[in-house]
């Protein structure tokens, strides 16, 4: 129990009296834009709880190509579910322009449309909040990247990006209250 109590009084510390997070507005990395064309491999995965109950998780491993010129993301790779190991090929098409995504699933020659629930982040918005940065490498091998807490009608996106002036997409976590709507 007194562990308990030094523990919450550590974290009223660190949080401060407003319960947001404390930081020093000098150290805040400068905000940054994505290039406007990159390619990636990049893993993904979601979790969902449909109407009826029933969860659906998914992994998923692409490559992935970004052209924000042309407003179009373009996905080629494998998706498992996780519970039954279901495994999926799949081509997708995200186009920003009309916001919709067009999944082409290779194994069953079926193509499904979508609407996108999140467009892409392009640029670390002025109303984006600061989280923390991490070093990733090692030795004379490292870049330092700046985590941001962005928020865009009700979607809740982690984006990490490289500060090395090239503004490098790293990691991101989006969470969206109704995935369906």
């Amino acid at each position: 129990m007194f562990y308990y109590a030094i523990f919450v009084i550590v974290a009223l510390f660190t949080n401060g009296s407003t319960g947001t997070p404390t930081k020093s507005l000098t150290d805040e990395p400068e905000r940054c834009c994505v290039p406007k064309q990159f390619s990636s491999v990049m893993s993904t995965s979601s979790g969902v709880v449909l109407p009826d109950g029933k969860i659906i998780a998914t992994y998923g491993t692409y490559n992935f190509s970004y052209d924000v010129d042309r407003g179009m993301v373009g996905m080629q790779g494998v998706s498992f579910s996780i519970f039954d190991q279901q495994k999926s090929n799949l081509w997708i098409i995200e186009s920003m322009s009309d916001g919709k995504i067009y999944t082409y699933d290779r194994d069953s020659k079926q193509c499904y449309k979508s609407t996108m629930p999140i467009h892409p982040i392009t640029c670390i918005p002025d109303t984006a909040t600061y989280v923390r940065s991490v070093t990733y490498g090692y030795g004379d091998k490292q870049i330092i990247g700046d985590t941001w807490l962005v928020k865009i009608d009700d979607a809740i996106t982690y984006s990490t990006v490289s500060r090395d002036g090239l503004c490098v997409p790293l990691t991101g976590h989006s969470f969206l209250p109704n995935p369906g709507k």
